[in-house]
């Protein structure tokens, strides 16, 4: 029982990230998520008292997401990699996965009205910025001469810049070439020479957690 339960919430969940970021959070009707999900309009109340509390659990397994594929990365890596990896994790999921997508959107549409809602695109610029800050820290990989402020500024405009040509419809492949050519040019700027050598700049090899299939949504 419990687990039909889960695969009912699950549905509803992807089912609405899918008319959210087709629709717009304001356009998206809750007949048509259950009737997406084939679940009954009483089941989806069962699960979720209304749209609202069903955008927060989109945006809840947005930020579920990210967080498990950060301590995964962070678990085999150092945070000046995983800061690089994660920006092509977003730009690739901003590009496909209708959760990421979805909880950009409302973060967006239901911010512009007041709405004390998770803004999903601060949620990524802060988790780049912690790994950063984790970057100078540790290893001392940020040159020196480098301010804070002038390396949190570089980093917050790649994943703005990385997000933007994402929505844009920019191919995924083409959106990663440009992240990598991004990243040969900013570990110049940013970080000692004697450590450059060790960092990657483009995409991660191994799959990691995230996608379509993952548990966040059923959190």
């Amino acid at each position: 029982m419990q687990e039909r339960s889960g695969r009912t919430r699950r549905r509803l969940l992807e089912a609405a990230a899918a008319q959210i970021d087709a629709c717009g959070y304001a356009d998206a009707k809750l007949s048509d998520i259950s009737r997406c999900a084939e679940v009954t309009t009483g089941a989806l109340y069962f699960h979720f008292s209304s749209k609202t509390d069903l955008a927060e659990a989109v945006q809840r397994a947005g930020c579920a997401m990210l967080e498990e594929t950060v301590d995964h990365l962070l678990a085999r890596c150092s945070p000046m990699q995983a800061l690089i990896d994660v920006t092509h994790v977003l730009a690739r999921w901003i590009c496909e996965e209708p959760i990421v997508r979805a909880s950009l959107r409302i973060g967006r549409e239901r911010g512009r009205d007041g709405s004390a809602i998770v803004d999903f695109h601060e949620v990524c610029v802060r988790t780049g910025l912690r790994l950063l800050r984790d970057a100078r820290a540790g290893r001392r990989v940020i040159r020196a001469d480098v301010s804070a402020d002038s390396a949190e500024g570089l980093v917050t405009a790649v994943l703005s810049g990385a997000e933007a040509d994402a929505c844009r419809g920019m191919d995924p492949d083409r959106l990663a070439a440009r992240l990598t050519g991004m990243w040969d040019l900013l570990l110049d700027a940013l970080v000692v020479r004697d450590l450059r050598a060790g960092l990657r700049t483009g995409p991660p090899h191994a799959p990691l957690p995230g996608g379509r299939a993952h548990e966040a949504v059923t959190a």
